[in-house]
């Protein structure tokens, strides 16, 4: 990508890979049992809350993506066996679970003897791999989000606690991370490109590297092309200064009294004083380092004040 063209095409890419992203994890397919109450964990973690009406609790979770409102439907009635209610109102999708006590339970969000809310996030439910990359999807999905370029990823929790344990949980696989909170809420999140692009990779967004990576590599290739850009340009202003500051006191000494080949190194210079070395010894006819050393000694000329 190159041009005007390739840097509107490079911003779009990175202006829809947060979108993309999400939506392609949200169409991956939860396996496992194990797998789907890890992800509706997270999701409620991050996006959803809890209704209590008497001896009975549901779960709500709202989003903006319809894809993931289908894939939280689905595990829930997969796990229940009953239909999740998924209503939508605009852009918002608002998935429904009643009578969840047993399916929070199960997904470690409640204590479903004690019906109090944990707080952390429960090792038995992310000891296997496959189920820590689905609770890291479902964090991402809930409560995520991903700018490029500044190679920002986040996921925002309700609770410090939970976001403690989930900073451990993608330690694992050497995910470092910050923790910081913002408007309320715990935030961790990483500014390093490569964690981010391991990152999802953990969680199965398989085209959501390859397009990072692509984005990463376009961006290094631009910023390559403008260090060399800057370089070039002060090694023309350097050469201009350089010509300008000979001219100066060539226009003082007699040219007449020196010798024909420092004659016509000066008229050389004076006439073309914005070139290079190379250029002006190719006038010349002489090598690079003979040029140099004819202005040196017509140098040495005029600061003794003369031949």
């Amino acid at each position: 990508m190159t041009g005007a063209d390739g840097n509107t095409e490079l911003e779009e890419a990175e202006s829809k890979l947060c979108k993309a992203s999400k939506e392609e994890l949200a169409l991956k397919p939860l396996a496992s049992r194990g797998e789907k109450t890890a992800f509706l964990s997270a999701v409620i973690f991050t996006s959803g809350s809890l209704l209590i009406h008497g001896s009975r609790v549901s779960a709500s979770v709202s989003t903006q993506n319809e894809f993931l409102a289908k894939a939280v439907s689905d595990a829930a009635q997969s796990l229940t066996g009953k239909a999740a209610e998924v209503s939508r109102v605009g852009k918002t999708s608002e998935v429904l679970i009643s009578d969840a006590v047993e399916l929070l339970g199960e997904c470690r969000v409640l204590n479903s003897e004690s019906w109090v809310v944990c707080d952390g996030i429960d090792k038995a439910l992310t000891r296997e791999r496959a189920d820590a990359a689905a609770f890291v999807r479902g964090a991402y999905l809930g409560g995520g989000s991903l700018i490029v370029p500044k190679y920002h990823l986040e996921f925002s929790f309700g609770k410090k606690t939970i976001a403690e344990d989930f900073a451990a949980l993608i330690l694992r696989f050497g995910i470092k991370t910050e923790l910081t909170a913002h408007r309320g809420r715990a935030v961790v999140y990483t500014k390093d490109s490569e964690h981010i692009s391991d990152c999802l990779a953990l969680m199965g967004g398989v085209k959501a590297v390859l397009s990072l990576n692509s984005i990463m590599a376009a961006r290094q290739m631009s910023a390559h092309i403008n260090r060399q850009q800057n370089c070039d340009l002060y090694n023309i202003d350097k050469q201009i200064t350089t010509g300008l500051n000979q001219c100066a006191y060539l226009k003082e000494l007699d040219l007449s009294v020196v010798s024909q080949g420092l004659k016509e190194a000066a008229q050389m210079r004076l006439a073309h004083p914005d070139y290079s070395y190379e250029q002006l010894a190719a006038l010349l006819g002489i090598t690079k380092s003979g040029l140099k050393n004819r202005l040196r000694r017509l140098k040495e000329i005029y600061e003794r004040g003369g031949v």
